[in-house]
């Protein structure tokens, strides 16, 4: 997938206590930038005095120039816009970039007995959709845990979920890295609500996998599929 976005360069200098905030130095100038994450980008790295790339926003009533795209750890980029990921995965299901995720169709944010999805996969051919669900991990490690903070919509998620598969829904648990460091991904057991529903959907038939996205000369792309354990 091709960014077609200008990229600017920059240094981080500090998230905002305002969650969506940052400040970067740009051309030798403090700048505010937007974060596209609903998280706090510092739970999952560490970003002073690194470089970091930026994408200009687009509209006059913006309050920021600037919105963080990825930031250079290990002369890698690790992309940080969480916001892209369904985009991104819909690009390479369409470019046939992820061999074992096809179909005749794909639509987004279908409702589907209640649950809302991220991507719906309909195939003419079996006569069978597959309900995707994509979780963005953000790691500088070459084994990531997962997940990485509490969230109590995940549980609501793959409680909903088990309800489909008993149903007889075929549903893509996808757990997609924005870096390319990581090579496996650990499921956290301290989580442990999390963790047993998650066993128990994959004990129903759900599909469980996992892979990492590299980003060079402007493009992302699929870089591995990553085990999990």
């Amino acid at each position: 997938m091709f960014i077609n976005d200008r990229l600017k360069n920059g240094v981080f200098v500090e998230e905002s206590k305002n969650r969506f905030l940052c400040t970067v130095l740009i051309d030798n100038e403090l700048c505010e930038c937007y974060v596209p994450s609903s998280s706090r980008i510092e739970n999952y790295l560490r970003l002073k005095g690194r470089e970091v790339l930026l994408t200009e926003n687009k509209g006059t009533n913006k309050r920021t120039k600037f919105s963080l795209f990825a930031v250079k750890y290990y002369n890698k980029y690790i992309l940080i816009n969480l916001n892209m990921i369904n985009q991104i995965v819909e690009a390479m299901i369409i470019e046939n970039k992820i061999k074992y995720l096809t179909g005749t169709r794909l639509k987004r944010e279908q409702t589907i007995d209640g649950y809302k999805t991220d991507i719906l996969l309909e195939n003419d051919r079996t006569n069978e959709n597959t309900i995707i669900e994509i979780k963005g991990i953000i790691s500088a490690f070459r084994e990531a845990k997962f997940p990485s903070v509490f969230s109590e919509r995940a549980i609501v998620q793959l409680q909903k979920i088990k309800e489909l598969l008993q149903r007889g829904h075929k549903v893509v648990y996808l757990i997609v890295s924005l870096s390319p460091i990581v090579k496996k991904i650990i499921l956290d057991s301290n989580f442990s609500q999390y963790h047993s529903l998650l066993n128990e959907c994959v004990e129903l038939g759900m599909q469980l996998m996992a892979f990492s996205l590299s980003f060079e000369d402007g493009s992302v792309s699929y870089k591995q599929r990553l085990k999990i354990i």
